[in-house]
C-alpha cells in the first residue's frame, strides 16, 4: 500500500502531465484571444501601435499628418499626437494595385475631431504615397469602419448631427464611394438615428 505522500506525488505528476500536454493548446487560444482583443480595441479607439502604422514599410502616421493640415500646436502641447490606422487595403482604381485607406483626425485637447478616410494610390512610390481621396468629410464621424468590396469603399460609423453635441453621436451613417477615373464619388449614403 502506498503512503499518503506517494499518492500526493503521483497525483501531482498526473496533473503536471495533463497541464504540459494542454499548454500548447491553451497558449494558442490565449494568443488568438489577445490578438482579437487588441485589434478590436484599436479599431474602436482609432489607434494602432507603431508597428501597425508602418504597414508595407510606410509610416502612415507621418504621411497622414501632412494630409490632415491641422492647426499648429504650441511647443508645450503634450496632447498633440496624431494617430492613424490602416483601415483597408484593396484595388480601388482598377489598375491591379492595392490602394491603402488610412483613418485619422486632427488631435484635440478636448472632444475629438471628425474621422476622415484618406485613400493613397497603390501605384505611387512607397517613399512618397500619393493622396487620391478624402472620404467621409461631409459627416462628423466619431467612429468609422472601412471595407472594400467590388472596387468600392464602404464607410460605416457613428456620427454627430448638427443638433447634437460633439461628445454624443446621434446618427449611424453608411456611405459608399467609387473611383471614376479621376476622383472618388459618393454613390450612396444611408443615415439612421441612434435611438
Amino acid at each position: 500500500m502506498s503512503s499518503p505522500m506517494a499518492r500526493r506525488l503521483g497525483a501531482c505528476a498526473g496533473i503536471i502531465a495533463v497541464a504540459t500536454s494542454l499548454a500548447p493548446i491553451l497558449a494558442a487560444g490565449t494568443a488568438a484571444a489577445d490578438t482579437t482583443t487588441a485589434q478590436a480595441t484599436a479599431a474602436a479607439s482609432g489607434e494602432t501601435g507603431q508597428a501597425a502604422n508602418r504597414f508595407d514599410g510606410v509610416d502612415w502616421t507621418a504621411v497622414v499628418a501632412q494630409a490632415l493640415d491641422c492647426p499648429k500646436p504650441k511647443p508645450n502641447d503634450t496632447w498633440y499626437v496624431v494617430r492613424a490606422r490602416v483601415a483597408a487595403v484593396g484595388d480601388l482604381t482598377g489598375d491591379g494595385r492595392r490602394e491603402t485607406v488610412v483613418v485619422s483626425s486632427c488631435p484635440s485637447p478636448t472632444s475629438s475631431n471628425p474621422l476622415i478616410a484618406f485613400v493613397y494610390d497603390g501605384a505611387s512610390k512607397r517613399s512618397a504615397p500619393r493622396l487620391i481621396g478624402e472620404l467621409g468629410k461631409n459627416r462628423y464621424f466619431k467612429s468609422q469602419k472601412v471595407t472594400i468590396q467590388n472596387g468600392r469603399v464602404h464607410l460605416r460609423g457613428q456620427a454627430v448631427s448638427d443638433r447634437a453635441p460633439n461628445c454624443c453621436p446621434d446618427l449611424v451613417v453608411r456611405q459608399t464611394y467609387k473611383w471614376n477615373g479621376t476622383q472618388f464619388r459618393r454613390t450612396s449614403e444611408k443615415v439612421s438615428r441612434i435611438s
